[in-house]
């Protein structure tokens, strides 16, 4: 009994042994397959990661976009300031109209802008505004913003005085300056013919009808500040109501204006300069000498050619009679 007791016991000890020896074998098995997974997922991580352009080419072409994005913007920001828009020019206007200088101008980034303009001599500058200020005494010269980056210089009613270079100019170190010529075409009052060309004289008959025709050109007309009038000798004939048959019709246009003066039935009284005038500029008169004859013009012309034919004859006499007595005398 006692042997059997013990040989039981060895059994068991032996038993508990393998099984101690399987476990932990099956324990470090299982550690190295971990360790070696662990292994392959680092790798198979840091492989992803470099394999990103190739296998995910959406993120990749993303993320390149956002960097230049960034990139350009970075480099925006430190190169670009305030700049113009656009180059200078050349600005034409009508005496008496209203002019705007345009002066357009991005990322102004708390610069001043000032407006200039250059003397005569092309040497000195006159300050005309700083910033929304302005410093001439000029009236007629003012600054006005338009949202959200015109600085623009408005003149109003110019003159061939106001003719020159303009500057429009920011306050960057060295000063950024944009040219703008401005040229006023200068005004003109004519009388003219029927093809358009200055009259100087013109002759009617007795009992027609006058028609003048005044052209006024580079001249803002306004019906309030500039009217055309027309003068007989000093007498106004614009409301003249005790001769009669006086009609003056004046048509306005954006370039000036064009006036027709009608008198009917005229005479010999009717005779003499006939003025066209702007109340602005009295100083630029345009004249004509109306002849009012009591004779048909077409007499007038007959008479004159029958006169003309008449010394023609009495012309080849004279050189005939010349030529013969030279011929007597040679012989």
């Amino acid at each position: 009994m006692v042997w059997c007791e013990q040989l039981v016991t060895w059994c068991c000890l032996a038993l508990l042994s393998v099984s101690q020896s399987l476990t932990v074998a099956d324990l470090t098995t299982t550690t190295d397959k971990i360790s070696t997974t662990a292994t392959r997922t680092t790798k198979s991580s840091a492989s992803t990661k470099r394999s990103i352009p190739t296998d995910a080419p959406m993120l990749n072409y993303i993320f390149d976009i956002h960097n230049t994005i960034n990139k350009h913007q970075h480099h925006r920001d430190n190169r670009w300031g305030p700049h113009f828009e656009g180059e200078s020019q050349n600005v034409t206007a009508q005496a008496d109209a209203t002019v705007i200088l345009d002066c357009k101008i991005s990322l102004l980034q708390g610069k001043t802008v000032s407006w200039l303009r250059r003397h005569e001599d092309g040497e000195r500058m006159i300050l005309l505004t700083y910033g929304q200020l302005t410093y001439t005494g000029d009236s007629r010269y003012t600054v006005e913003f338009q949202y959200p980056d015109n600085w623009k210089l408005k003149i109003r009613n110019v003159n061939s005085s106001d003719e020159g270079q303009y500057e429009c100019q920011i306050s960057t170190h060295p000063p950024m300056t944009i040219v703008v010529n401005l040229h006023i075409n200068a005004p003109s009052v004519q009388i003219v013919d029927a093809l358009g060309e200055p009259l100087r004289d013109k002759y009617y008959e007795a009992d027609s009808t006058i028609e003048l025709l005044c052209v006024v050109r580079h001249m803002a007309m306004q019906m309030q500040y500039s009217v055309v009038q027309w003068l007989h000798g000093n007498r106004i004939l614009n409301y003249d109501t005790s001769r009669g048959g006086i009609s003056v019709k004046t048509d306005l246009m954006e370039v000036g204006a064009n006036s027709t003066l009608s008198i009917a039935r005229v005479g010999p009284t009717d005779s003499g300069n006939y003025t066209c005038v702007l109340t602005t500029m009295p100083d630029k008169p345009a004249t004509v000498h109306v002849h009012v004859l009591n004779e048909s013009l077409a007499e007038l012309h007959h008479g004159t050619a029958n006169i003309t034919t008449e010394n023609n004859v009495v012309l080849i006499v004279l050189f005939g009679i010349i030529f013969t007595h030279l011929l007597m005398a040679l012989r």
